[in-house]
Parts: C-alpha cells; structure tokens; sequence
C-alpha cells in the first residue's frame, strides 16, 4: 500500500519461506496487483485465516478472486485487522458492546472469546474491516445508559507501517510528503504513535496468540474470512488477488506473527537483498521498537 517499487521475485521468495505451502505461483498482472495461485484448498484457507500479511512493514492486501470480475472493481483498501479495545468497564464487556465499539470504527468480522473462560477481562479483541485510506482511530467513545462517557484505546495487532502525523498506511514519517510544510509551521506534532501497535504474546497471553474461542459474525463475509473447515472448492477458490506496495518504517522490522514464523531463517532477508543477520524469532512475539525516529 505504497508508491515505492519493490523487488517481485525477492518479495516471491520471501513470501514462499513465509507460507510454507505445497504449491505457490505468482503473476503479476500489472504493476500493483499479483495473482496468487495455491496447489490446495487446505493452503488457501490457512494462508487467508492468518492475514494480515506484511512485508518489510507494508500492507500485502490479500483478497479472493472472482472469476469474471474486473481488477480495478477489487477493493484492496479494506483490510481486517485483530484490534484491542481497552478500558471497558468490565460490567459493560459483553457481546453487544462488543458488536456496538467495533461498529463505530469499521465492519466486525469476528469476536474472539478467548481469554479468561469465554469472557474479557483487560480488553476485548475484534477482527475488524477498515479503510487503510483513512486515519487510523485512536479511540473509541463508549456511552453508558447513565449517560457516563468512557474513553476506549485501540490497540492494532501487526499493523503496518503507518504516519506518525497523519496516521495513515502506506509510508512512514519520514517520508511524509507534507512534513516539510507542517516543519516549516513549527506545528510539527505527533498525534499518532507506536503505542498503536499491539505487542503480542503479553502477560495475560500466556497461552499463545492463535486459541479457540473465534466467533465469525457475518456469514457473508466468509468469501474474505475462509472458513477453517472447508476441504472442497473449485479452481478459481484456489487463486487470490494481492496487491502489493513497500513503506520501509525506519528502524522498525517485521517479524510474522503465524505459526509459520519458527521456518523463518536468515535466507529471507538475504533474498531482499539486505546485509546477512540471523534473525531471533521468539515464539507468539512480535518484537517491534517502542516508537520511530521521525528525522
């Protein structure tokens, strides 16, 4: 979800050490948009369940293709995303609250009930469709029946590179285009920040960051969420349309987040052409910076 170009056969052979399927194929089909093709339905569904997928801190949007429709009608701004509600008061963390704060920041895919015995106790965690072209939200404003107003944090779970400034997906802030303006105004100030970045594998995750307990809301959606259970599909399921950008974040590196993470080697980052480390991968955490330099 960036301007910048990006090596497609290095971002190929990354993406295949990532995945670890039977069978992969990538076209690309013009400049931003790649068609996957999978060997299996079964590498299909869990390639999709585990999205978000990043890529030196870029977006790899990722929806399933259509036979007979038209590139340009592919709507690769809506991306879902896990987030972190905080800061409900614990008599209000039920289902319908949790239906009613997704709401008010985009389109609630799933609830996970995971933690603590089918109920919440620090935050409540949504899957939620948004529009990367848009700021992300900080905050959502939860109303009680008295009239009491609580503000909620949103916390994002492997969120992209983003604006410091503006808070959007696509380049960092360094490479904000109006930085430069805003700097020359002395009005340069941050109302986004690291802390948007949910850190996996926290205190009270202690029993890894994949568990049941995921509840899928809209049976319509399935066409995006691929159900875990389907062994069966025609040709055209087993194909994916991506789109693919790069916004390198400073110093911040991705580490993915899936099961998948612990065959990851050092040849990952040697394909994107970079200076060969070893990179520690720890199990269910995501190791990202406490915030980025913007200069």
């Amino acid at each position: 979800m960036a301007k910048e170009k990006i090596n497609k056969e290095a971002m190929y052979r990354v993406f295949k050490l990532l995945w670890f399927t039977k069978e992969v194929s990538f076209m690309a089909l013009n400049e931003e948009v790649i068609l996957v093709k999978f060997g299996s339905i079964e590498d299909r569904t869990r390639i999709f369940n585990l999205r978000p997928w990043l890529l030196d801190q870029c977006l790899f949007a990722m929806l399933p293709f259509i036979k007979g429709k038209e590139i340009d009608a592919y709507e690769f701004n809506f991306t879902s995303f896990w987030l972190r509600i905080y800061n409900i008061p614990l008599e209000h963390m039920d289902r319908q609250t949790a239906i009613d704060v997704g709401k008010a920041i985009g389109e609630v895919v799933a609830i996970d009930w995971r933690d603590r015995n089918g109920g919440w106790t620090k935050f409540i965690r949504l899957k939620i469709k948004i529009n990367v072209l848009c700021p992300l939200r900080r905050v959502v404003h939860l109303v009680g029946r008295d009239g009491s107003e609580t503000i909620c944090a949103i916390k994002y779970e492997r969120l992209p590179a983003f604006c410091y400034i503006y808070g959007l997906i696509g380049h960092t802030t360094q490479k904000c285009p109006k930085k430069d303006e805003i700097h020359e105004t002395n009005n340069l100030s941050f109302q986004y920040r690291n802390w948007l970045r949910a850190q996996i594998g926290g205190p009270n995750q202690k029993e890894g960051v994949w568990r049941n307990g995921i509840e899928i809301l809209d049976k319509s959606s399935s066409s995006h969420e691929v159900n875990n259970r389907t062994k069966t599909g025609t040709r055209e399921e087993n194909e994916t349309m991506t789109q693919k950008g790069k916004a390198r974040a400073g110093d911040e590196d991705f580490v993915s987040n899936s099961p998948m993470e612990k065959r990851m080697s050092k040849s990952a980052h040697e394909g994107m052409g970079r200076i060969k480390r070893k990179r520690k991968i720890l199990k269910g955490i995501n190791r990202e910076n406490t915030d980025e330099s913007p200069y």
